[in-house]
């Protein structure tokens, strides 16, 4: 269970009256060591990136004397108006337990709902980190994308352990295996190897989200051969468990404390240190009624406030004096942001110390609780070398919001056009075209068709009003005329595969007699170079042989 995102609002109230504060207090001076400090008991680090983004921001647009006056703002905006501040703080919690009376019930038998009753122990503890590095080890593909000035790789993966997926080279790659949701992991690029020969041997930390459903950053703007990555899979080894009965209302136990088990409703009290992971944590819940049957989980609510209103208010009101007193003497932007951060963290911290409450109904009558908490973590650390699906390109594509450019594998402009693109799609196959596209625009008679030939290394604008897919190996460019008419092209080159002129075309799927093209009230059936009769299979098709069809 995680922490609420509690952002903490700064100076931001307007009020016209004068502070209160007392002009001889001796006040502490802040120090960058009773930041990091409080930052080293923040259970969130996100939150303390997004505090120090908010104080900075607001310092470089904001004059320092106008620092001061929204401090004496913020302070009297708490000391007028703390009536209707404690009211909306008891309202939120009014409201809040009013939404659970409205779905706390007694349940008859037939309308419980239950859910396996699985090997709690075994989804918690298991081998899942060895498949997965053993899978990652056994080859990675990627391929490489390039967007708005900057190169990364995108992983190319099954999203589970079923099957091998298959590329057109016949290289394969063994599926991706899920980790366990509680494990973590840290990843570090050792190297990144471009095609000429050049290496960048830095180690980066990426972000863990980048494998590997998302892109991995790269830094140069050039084709990457392979990157090495490094894996930290931090996993759970063992578990504990705590059981709470119906009959133990006010028990304590490791840090946890029943406060309600009544009908299908429960309340329970954390320790404020849960998150992140660590020895204590709640990796599981269970719910059980008076026959062991496990219940389903109805809705939840965690982090909720121990305090009254006026124990929340008045701490509010505590954090807006420290901030004026501190303030109004300062003589430098660097000085207030670092008194800033000190008692936005400070504060957060606070907050998160008496949230600590988690209110819960299922669909059952309630009559215990387990909780399965993290024990004991341990650690594996391995290297994987990741490869390029392709190979070395003499075009590829940099997507821009309004532009889109073609650039060698040296990253060097070749071609430019002024719109976002989109490749041809095969519905066919499922698949698109890596050499047809066209251009965005708002209407479909103003797209522009193209064509990319890597051997040649040029993109050509085609003389076409559309483009469709008969067949993986067979286009259907329509001419720029008043009537229908169509010509075919190479899906590979691009290159006309019939001197005639056709008006329409009927898929024989149930016949097996190909496609039908019509020209002129006549029909003809599709015939590669080698006389076979070209469909869904057909591949390198250079020619079309036509053979009259009657009907």
């Amino acid at each position: 269970m995680i922490k609420p995102k509690l952002i903490f609002v700064m100076l931001l109230i307007v009020s016209s009256c004068t502070s209160q504060s007392n002009e001889s207090e001796v006040l502490e001076v802040i120090t960058q060591s009773m930041v990091d400090a409080e930052e080293k008991r923040c259970v969130d680090l996100y939150e303390i990136e997004k505090i120090d983004t908010s104080i900075k921001k607001y310092l470089d647009t904001t004059n320092l004397e106008v620092v001061k006056k929204n401090s004496i703002k913020n302070l009297n905006y708490f000391l007028d108006d703390k009536n209707t501040i404690i009211e909306q703080l008891r309202f939120y919690r009014e409201q809040e337990n009013e939404d659970f009376k409205e779905i706390t019930k007694t349940y008859t038998k037939e309308e419980e709902e239950y859910l396996e009753d699985k090997n709690t122990y075994l989804e918690l503890v298991n081998d899942n980190h060895l498949k997965y590095r053993d899978t990652v080890q056994n080859g990675v593909f990627f391929n490489q994308i390039f967007k708005n000035n900057r190169a990364s790789l995108k992983t190319v993966v099954r999203n589970n352990g079923a099957t091998v997926f298959k590329f057109g080279n016949q290289q394969s790659i063994q599926p991706f295996y899920y980790l366990n949701f509680d494990s973590e992991k840290d990843l570090k690029i050792l190297a990144t190897y471009y095609h000429d020969g050049t290496k960048d041997s830095v180690p980066t930390p990426i972000e863990p989200y980048s494998f590997p459903l998302n892109s991995i950053p790269v830094k140069a703007m050039k084709h990457v051969d392979s990157l090495t990555l490094e894996f930290k899979i931090k996993y759970v080894s063992k578990i504990d468990s705590i059981q709470f009965n119906k009959n133990e209302i006010g028990v304590q136990k490791e840090g946890f404390k029943l406060l309600k088990m009544e009908k299908n409703y429960l309340e329970y009290e954390t320790p404020n240190d849960y998150y992140p992971y660590h020895k204590g944590s709640i990796l599981k819940v269970k719910y059980f009624n008076n026959n062991g049957d496990v219940l389903d989980n109805k809705y939840s609510i965690s982090n909720c406030s121990i305090e009254t209103p006026e124990e929340d208010y008045n701490e509010r009101l505590s954090n807006s004096k420290n901030i004026e007193k501190h303030i109004k003497n300062v003589d430098s932007k660097k000085e207030a942001y670092l008194i800033l951060k000190y008692l936005a963290i400070k504060r957060l911290n606070a907050e998160y110390a008496k949230t600590k409450k988690v209110k819960t109904t299922v669909e059952g009558n309630i009559d215990a609780l387990t909780l399965y908490l993290e024990n004991t973590r341990d650690t594996i650390t391995f290297v994987t070398t990741l490869k390029n699906i392709s190979p070395v390109k003499n075009i590829y594509i940099h997507e821009l919001e309004d532009q889109t450019q073609f650039i060698d594998k040296n990253g060097q402009i070749t071609y430019s056009i002024p719109s976002p693109i989109y490749f041809l799609y095969s519905p066919k196959t499922d698949s698109h075209s890596d050499t047809y596209f066209f251009t965005d625009t708002d209407k479909v008679k103003d797209r522009e068709y193209y064509f990319i030939n890597q051997d040649k290394a040029t993109v050509t604008k085609l003389p076409y009003d559309s483009l469709e897919f008969l067949y993986p190996s067979v286009i259907a460019a329509e001419l720029a005329t008043d009537n229908r008419s169509y010509k075919l092209l190479s899906a590979k080159t691009s290159q006309l595969l019939s001197d005639k002129t056709f008006d329409r075309f009927l898929e024989m799927y149930y016949t097996g007699k190909g496609m039908l093209a019509y020209a002129n009230d006549e029909a003809f059936i599709l015939y590669d170079q080698n006389e076979k009769l070209i469909d869904r299979e057909s591949e390198n098709v250079t020619k079309i042989i036509l053979k009259k069809e009657n009907y």
